[in-house]
């Protein structure tokens, strides 16, 4: 069976569940290609498709990315129309009701490296496969068929490795990339309201009854993995992207003990303030952790506990970035501003607490109502939001479809936003920024804050990252961001052309 994935662009991100798709579907002996549009004209899209005529056409695509995709699909279906359309990935995960489309034939739910491979094999057998769980399957007849969920998959060395390849071939650029993403652990056991995870496990548990929602790989997978892909490319840093990296004490120091003795490439995890002490910091240290993640999310006390639900103490986020300043680990903090309800003075907190702490990057990000968060829900519930995802865009750095408590609040957190990593590494420049944050929001001000967080973002890398590669790669999300916002122009232009024609 041949399978083509279809991708508005990788965001300079390794894709990894395309990846791991595609290994697993070579694996047993299926050919799979992927092909960038973005870049592409119509004519260009249609002719790659027709050369590789794919029995399957396959999306992987999250909120903001969606109606990109579905319009992408019906314009190929519209030339080739001889294979399945198949959604998956976080967006239909939570919005399943999009396989009612006339160009939607399946929607995959949830983890899809067992029950897409199953799909696949029943296609290839010309079997009925309308049965198969994790799937939403439009019939011929129209008829919508919703299976329950199947059990996540517990022992990850069995899966194989990511198929980079497949990637770096359609992308040239992420080969020559100096970081490489890695996943040791899947699942999050907490709550947090702004997070997709509390709603994914409790989708599990309600269809499946499994209450476990975390597992790990073994350490000695990681880096065999590691170093069976140091053959074909350079790897210059390990980028850990698991929600929580040291959620397990026992297995973390069991990581860096192999870790450090077999690899020792510098690297970077993503973890909680509340799940680093001195003898987890000190033993990952030493194997080659260079730069934490962590979530601060909000300064404001109320927000981040009460709202966000992420229950954190202050005195565990200070405790923290003391032993991380004593065993010389940077840190990169996460942060949301334009909350639900949340006021500018509630965002000056979190900016203060960042000042404080001083961490060498201070990402600051503007909420997004994605679905399946139990903060969408919340925005909704208290007028925030009117609960319409397709105007989401994939950019979530400079606007929010949310309703703010005042206009000036709302004009303020975006300025703030834009000057929030400046700020933090110079607090002595409030006097001359804080007049600045009253004024309209401009593009100017969205260009110096990126230009910022570029500068501070390459100075706080894990490795040192060429100018040429920077760069690349400041240049490519330009490009993404400015198609991304003609893209959402053109379908607002659209929509209101369409009301007044029906007026």
């Amino acid at each position: 069976m041949r399978i083509q994935f279809l991708l508005k662009n990788t965001g300079m991100f390794e894709r990894l569940g395309i990846m791991t798709l595609s290994s697993i579907l070579k694996k047993n002996s299926h050919e799979v290609k992927l092909i960038i549009t973005e870049e592409l004209d119509e004519e260009e899209i249609i002719e790659n498709v027709k050369n590789f005529k794919p029995h399957v056409l396959a999306y992987s695509i999250m909120t903001g990315e969606h109606t990109y995709h579905i319009d992408l699909n019906r314009m190929v279906r519209s030339h080739y129309n001889n294979a399945l359309s198949v959604f998956g990935g976080p967006h239909p995960t939570y919005t399943p009701e999009m396989v009612n489309n006339e160009y939607v034939d399946a929607v995959c739910r949830g983890e899809g490296e067992i029950y897409f491979l199953q799909l696949i094999e029943k296609l290839e057998k010309g079997e009925d496969f309308y049965d198969i769980q994790n799937f939403w399957f439009k019939k011929k007849d129209g008829s919508i068929v919703k299976n329950k969920m199947g059990s996540l998959v517990e022992n990850l060395d069995e899966i194989p490795f990511p198929d980079r390849k497949l990637l770096y071939d359609a992308d040239s650029k992420l080969r020559a990339r100096g970081s490489k993403l890695f996943m040791s652990n899947r699942g999050c056991p907490y709550k947090c309201t702004y997070c997709f995870n509390h709603s994914y496990n409790k989708m599990y548990k309600e269809q499946t009854g499994d209450k476990k929602v975390f597992f790990s790989r073994t350490p000695d997978s990681i880096v065999d993995e590691i170093k069976w892909l140091q053959k074909s490319v350079v790897v210059k840093t390990v980028a850990f992207v698991d929600d929580v990296f040291t959620i397990h004490k026992k297995w973390t120091l069991n990581f860096a003990k192999i870790y450090g003795d077999r690899c020792r490439i510098p690297f970077s995890i993503n973890a909680r303030f509340d799940h680093m002490d001195e003898e987890i910091i000190s033993a990952l240290a030493r194997s080659g952790l260079s730069l934490v993640h962590c979530g601060i999310e909000s300064g404001n006390d109320y927000m981040r506990n009460t709202v966000m639900i992420r229950e954190q103490s202050l005195d565990s986020i200070y405790k923290a970035v003391k032993l991380l300043k004593k065993y010389k680990v940077k840190l990169l903090t996460e942060n949301v501003l334009g909350n639900p309800g949340e006021t500018f003075e509630m965002a000056m907190e979190t900016l203060k607490l960042n000042m404080d702490i001083n961490p060498e990057i201070a990402n600051a990000s503007i909420f997004s109502p994605y679905p399946g968060l139990k903060m969408t829900q919340y925005a909704i519930d208290e007028g925030y939001f009117d609960g319409n995802f397709d105007s989401l865009e994939s950019t979530y750095w400079d606007s929010s479809v949310l309703k703010f408590k005042t206009k000036e609040d709302k004009i303020k957190i975006y300025n703030l936003r834009c000057f929030f990593s400046l700020l933090t590494q110079h607090p002595s420049l409030m006097f001359l920024i804080k007049p600045l944050l009253n004024l309209p929001f401009n593009k100017l001000f969205w260009s110096i804050g990126n230009v910022l967080d570029g500068y501070y973002l390459r100075k706080g890398m894990s490795y040192k990252l060429e100018m040429k590669e920077f760069m690349t790669s400041a240049l490519h999300f330009l490009t993404n961001y400015r198609n991304s916002r003609k893209l959402s122009k053109d379908r607002r232009n659209s929509t209101n052309s369409l009301e007044q024609e029906s007026a």
